[in-house]
C-alpha cells in the first residue's frame, strides 16, 4: 500500500491552524432515491479536523426544481420566446432542417397545459414520498409523469434529450471529445445545467461564501453538469478554489492534464483516487500549512504548468470516521423512507475480471473492515439518522463478510433491511447461509453473471461454475431474496452457441431470477483486455478526435466470434423476444428493494407489466418462486449498465 512520502524540512511550514469553509457538491445526473456516499465520506474527515462543511446534493435539488410549477412556467416562457424567434425567421428567410424540427418540438410541447403538467408533477412527487409509493399502479403513473416532464423540458433545450430514468440524458455533445465538452459548458441553448447552476448553485455559493468548492463526479453522466458548475463558479467567484474528484476524474487523469483549458477556466485542481485525506491536505496547502507538492493524489496548475504529484495515498478503511450525513436532504429523495449507503470494503476482493475497470478508481486493490466494525457502524448510522434501509455499495460483497455480517446482524438484533452486489461463490452453497442472510434483512442481491458458458467465464477470469450459479440463485430465491442477474453478449472469443447458452440459462432459470439486465460487451479503456488486446483476439481502434475516451471501438481478429454489432443485435432480440418474464414497471433498484421490504416476499406480481391476482400468483408458485407470464416491455438501455436497473458503480470519492 502506498503511503505519504516523507517531505524534506524545506517543505514543512509553520502551522497556522486556520480552517476553511468548504462546500461539497454532488451534480446531476444520478438516481434520486438515496444519497450518494461520496459527500458524507469527505465531510466526515473534514469535520473531524475542524473544517466547516456544507453538503449540497444538487442532483435531488434539480429534480425537485424540474418537477415544480415555478420552473415549468419559466420553461414555458423560454419556449414561447424561442418559438417567436423561429416564426419570425421562417417568414423572413426560411428555416434550416434542424430549426424546422426544433419548431415542431416546441409546437408539440406548447400544446400541453403547463399548469396541468405541473400539478401532475407535484402529485407524482407526493406519491413517491408517501405510502402511495407501494401502490404499483400509482407509482408507475408517477414515474411516467416524471418522464413526460423531462420530455417537456427537453423541448426548451433542443436538441438536448433529458431523461428521468435510466440516466441517459444527452446534450448533443460527445463527452469523449474535450473540445466538445468545453464548448458545451458555454452553450446557453442546450446546456440545461447552466440554468440549474444559476438557480441552485450560484445563489448557494453567494450565500455561504465558501473558501473551497469541491465537486464529486462519480459517473460519466455527471461530467458535463459537474464541469458546468465548476466553470460558472470560477467565473462568478474567482477567489473560491474549485476542485474536482471522483471516479471519472481519476479515469480521465491523463487526458485532463493535456488540456490546460480545464485547469485555467473550469477548475483549479483535481483529486485522484480516494479523496478524504487528500482533500483535507489540499485545504492545509491552501492556508500555507503544507507544501503543494506534499499533497498526495493531486493535480494542480503552478507557474503556468500542470503538476501531478507523484505520491498516492490510499485510505485506511478501519481508521476512517463514520460517514457524516448531517446537512444532506435525507427526506427529499423520491422514496417514502430513508435509505443510506454504506461501504465496508474498497476495491474488489476478486479483482481479476478481464473486462472490468471498476478498480481504476482505487490505486490499491481490496481493503475491508472487520465484520464487527461493519455492524457497529451500521447500528450507529441507523440510530443517528433513523434509517432502517441500507445500500451496501461495495464492488462485490466478499463471501466471508457476507456470512459473518449476516450472523452478527441476527445475533445483535440490528433489525435492518439491506441489499448489495455479490459474486456467485462455491462457499455460498450451504442453505443455512441463505437462511441467515434472509433473517438478517437481506432483501435483494445483484449478481454480475456475465455469461452462463463456463469456457467464456474462464476467458473472463471469473471462474464461476454453472452449477454454482444455479444453486446460489435457487437458495437465495427460496428464502425470499430478490435475484437480479446481469449478463452480456459479445465477449471476444464467444461463439453464437455460447451466447445462446446464456440466453437459455436465463430462460430455464426464470423461476428464481426475478429481474434481468442483458448488455453487449464494451471495451472499457482501463481494463486488462484493452491493455493487451492481442491476448483476446481483438483490435482496439482509437480515434485522435476522442481524446477523453472511457471506452473504445473494437473489432475481432477472427471472423467466427460474436462481433460488437452481433452482440448489439443479440441484445435487441433478447429484449424483443425473451424479456417477458422480467418486464418490471418499477425498475430502480431502490424501488424494488423497498417493495420487497414492505411486502416481505419476492413474489411481487403487481410490479410486472402485466400481472395476475395474488391468488393466481400463488397458484403459479413453486416453493415460493413466481413463474407468471408478463407482457413485453421495450428495454431502456445504454452501454454503461442501465438498460433496466442501475448497475452498482464504484464509490471512489
Amino acid at each position: 500500500m502506498s503511503t505519504l512520502l516523507h517531505v524534506d524540512s524545506s517543505s514543512v511550514k509553520p502551522k497556522s491552524g486556520r480552517k476553511l469553509k468548504t462546500m461539497l457538491l454532488f451534480p446531476p445526473e444520478w438516481v434520486p432515491t438515496a444519497p450518494y456516499l461520496a459527500l458524507p465520506s469527505l465531510t466526515s474527515v473534514l469535520r473531524a479536523n475542524g473544517h466547516d462543511v456544507i453538503q449540497k446534493d444538487v442532483n435531488i435539488e434539480m429534480y425537485e426544481l424540474f418537477f415544480s410549477d415555478v420552473f415549468l412556467i419559466w420553461v414555458n416562457a423560454r419556449m414561447v420566446q424561442r418559438q417567436r424567434v423561429l416564426e419570425a425567421k421562417a417568414q423572413r428567410e426560411g428555416l434550416s432542417e434542424k430549426e424546422t424540427e426544433q419548431r415542431a418540438r416546441l409546437d408539440e410541447a406548447l400544446a400541453l397545459d403547463v399548469m396541468d403538467l405541473a400539478a401532475n408533477a407535484e402529485e407524482a412527487k407526493r406519491i413517491n414520498r408517501s405510502e402511495d409509493f407501494y401502490d404499483a399502479d400509482k407509482l408507475e403513473w408517477a414515474l411516467n409523469v416524471f418522464r413526460d416532464v423531462m420530455r417537456y423540458i427537453s423541448a426548451a433545450y433542443y436538441p438536448a434529450s433529458l431523461v428521468y430514468y435510466p440516466m441517459e440524458s444527452h446534450l448533443g455533445y460527445r463527452p469523449g471529445v474535450s473540445r466538445e465538452v468545453l464548448a458545451c459548458l458555454d452553450d446557453e441553448q442546450v446546456n440545461v445545467y447552466r440554468d440549474v447552476c444559476r438557480q441552485l448553485v450560484l445563489s448557494a455559493v453567494g450565500k455561504e461564501r465558501p473558501d473551497v468548492v469541491g465537486v464529486s463526479i462519480g459517473t460519466k453522466m455527471q461530467l458535463i453538469a459537474g464541469f458546468t458548475f465548476c466553470k460558472m463558479i470560477k467565473e462568478a467567484f474567482p477567489d473560491v478554489h474549485v476542485t474536482v474528484g471522483g471516479n471519472v476524474v481519476t479515469r480521465l487523469q491523463e487526458d485532463l492534464t493535456k488540456q490546460e483549458a480545464f485547469f485555467t477556466s473550469v477548475f483549479d485542481s483535481a483529486i485522484l483516487y480516494e479523496g478524504e485525506h487528500a482533500l483535507l491536505w489540499l485545504l492545509e496547502a491552501l492556508v500555507g500549512d503544507r507544501a503543494w507538492q506534499a499533497v498526495p493524489n493531486l493535480i494542480y496548475r503552478d507557474a503556468g504548468r500542470i503538476c501531478t504529484n507523484a505520491e498516492i495515498y490510499t485510505e485506511k478503511t478501519t481508521a476512517l470516521p463514520l460517514p457524516d450525513f448531517e446537512g444532506m436532504p435525507l427526506d427529499s429523495y423520491f422514496v417514502p423512507t430513508r435509505i443510506l449507503p454504506y461501504l465496508a470494503t474498497r476495491g474488489c476482493y476478486w479483482g481479476r475480471c478481464t473486462f472490468c475497470d471498476h478498480g481504476q478508481g482505487y490505486f490499491d486493490q481490496y481493503r475491508g473492515k472487520p465484520a464487527h466494525d461493519v455492524v457497529r457502524e451500521v447500528k450507529a448510522l441507523k440510530d443517528k439518522y433513523h434509517a432502517e434501509h441500507f445500500l451496501f455499495a461495495d464492488e462485490s460483497y466478499p463471501p466471508a463478510l457476507f456470512k459473518k455480517v449476516s450472523q452478527l446482524l441476527v445475533e445483535e438484533r440490528v433489525d435492518i433491511k439491506w441489499t448489495t452486489l455479490i459474486r456467485f461463490e462455491e462457499t455460498l452453497q450451504d442453505p443455512e447461509i441463505w437462511d441467515l442472510a434472509a433473517k438478517s434483512g437481506c432483501k435483494t442481491l445483484y449478481y454480475g453473471m456475465e455469461s452462463a458458458n463456463e469456457r467464456v467465464l474462464e476467458l473472463m477470469d471469473k471462474h464461476a461454475k454453472k452449477s454454482v450459479i444455479e444453486r446460489n440463485l435457487r437458495e437465495a430465491a427460496r428464502v425470499g431474496i430478490w435475484n437480479h442477474v446481469m449478463a452480456f453478449y459479445g465477449f471476444p472469443g464467444e461463439t453464437r452457441g455460447e451466447a445462446e447458452d446464456t440466453r437459455q440459462f436465463l430462460l430455464n432459470n426464470k423461476s428464481h431470477i426475478h429481474s434481468v439486465e442483458v448488455f453487449y460487451f464494451v471495451a472499457y479503456r482501463h481494463t486488462p483486455m484493452v491493455r493487451h488486446p492481442e491476448r483476446f483476439g481483438m483490435t482496439i481502434h482509437k480515434q485522435d478526435e476522442y481524446d477523453m475516451p472511457l471506452d473504445y471501438y473494437y473489432t475481432l481478429n477472427e471472423p467466427d466470434g460474436v462481433s460488437c454489432l452481433d452482440a448489439m443485435q443479440l441484445c435487441e432480440e433478447f429484449y424483443q423476444n425473451d424479456f417477458e418474464p422480467w418486464a418490471v414497471r418499477i425498475n430502480a433498484r431502490e424501488q424494488i428493494f423497498l417493495y420487497i421490504s414492505k411486502f416481505g416476499s419476492n413474489v411481487l406480481p403487481q410490479i410486472y407489466a402485466t400481472h395476475h391476482s395474488p391468488a393466481d400468483a400463488q397458484a403459479d408458485t413453486v416453493a415460493g418462486l413466481i413463474t407468471w407470464p408478463v407482457a413485453k416491455a421495450d428495454p431502456e438501455g445504454g452501454k454503461e449498465g442501465e438498460p433496466g436497473m442501475a448497475r452498482v458503480v464504484t464509490h471512489s470519492v
